[in-house]
């Protein structure tokens, strides 16, 4: 015997409106979350790669800094008769909060050709430029540190042959106060002085530029980075101090 099953009338045959609804409305929740997910994932991506790049430019600029510093020496040795001792020479030629210059022949390929090496000295600066507002994209608030050489010793930094190398971007030193020392400025530069030979060691930045420049031993360099190109600052900040290894009859 065989028989046919007739569906019963009224019967459901599909999802009704409200479970389509309901279907769209978790499809979409679902989708929010992965793209946020994904979103915030990105951002933190972005976070982490902004934060090594401005610890690597620090830490390069650093240790090119350090090497400068100690590379720094008078431009005639100091000389002594029966009946005097060596003058202290001056290792810098100018100390300001932002700037310092000395004369180096660190990494130049005449250095001690002539016996002294005296003449391959060349004036050197480390400068932060706060007058330029740097081309996008980077941040405009931002300002760039150099190291440039005077290489024709004209005393100036932007002759053709002269030398000039970009250490440092979004430098934020000249807009973040300085909480220790009450200044509206942290100062790239800060120069440890005896003020005679066997006196401790005392700090200044030089703003006023009445420092004996003779009497300078070391410089502590700061430098506060702005890991963003824009929006509310994230800084990354470090510090080194610089013993001047030519600066031992001080």
């Amino acid at each position: 015997m065989t028989w046919t099953r007739t569906p019963r009338r009224g019967g459901q045959t599909g999802l009704t409106l409200i479970e389509v609804l309901v279907s769209l409305i978790i499809l979409g929740i679902i989708s929010t979350m992965l793209v946020m997910g994904w979103a915030n994932l990105q951002r933190a991506s972005a976070t982490a790669m902004r934060t090594n790049h401005a610890r690597a430019s620090l830490r390069d600029a650093m240790s090119r800094i350090s090497k400068e510093l100690r590379g720094a020496q008078p431009t005639a040795l100091p000389t002594t008769t029966a009946t005097s001792t060596p003058a202290a020479l001056p290792l810098l030629t100018l100390a300001a909060p932002t700037e310092v210059r000395f004369y180096s022949a660190f990494n130049s390929a005449d250095a001690n050709l002539d016996g002294s090496g005296t003449d391959a000295l060349r004036l050197t600066r480390l400068w932060l430029d706060t007058g330029t507002v740097p081309p996008a994209p980077w941040n405009p608030n931002g300002r760039t540190l150099y190291w440039q050489r005077d290489m024709d010793g004209n005393g100036l930094f932007d002759d053709a042959d002269d030398r000039s190398i970009i250490l440092a971007r979004n430098v934020a030193n000249e807009i973040v106060p300085n909480t220790l020392t009450g200044t509206s400025y942290t100062a790239v530069f800060t120069y440890g002085y005896r003020p005679t030979k066997h006196d401790p060691v005392q700090w200044t930045d030089n703003q006023s530029g009445s420092l004996d420049l003779s009497s300078v031993v070391a410089l502590a360099v700061r430098l506060v980075i702005d890991k963003k190109m824009g929006g509310t600052p994230n800084y990354a900040d470090l510090t080194t101090t610089v013993r001047l290894r030519n600066a031992g009859a001080q």
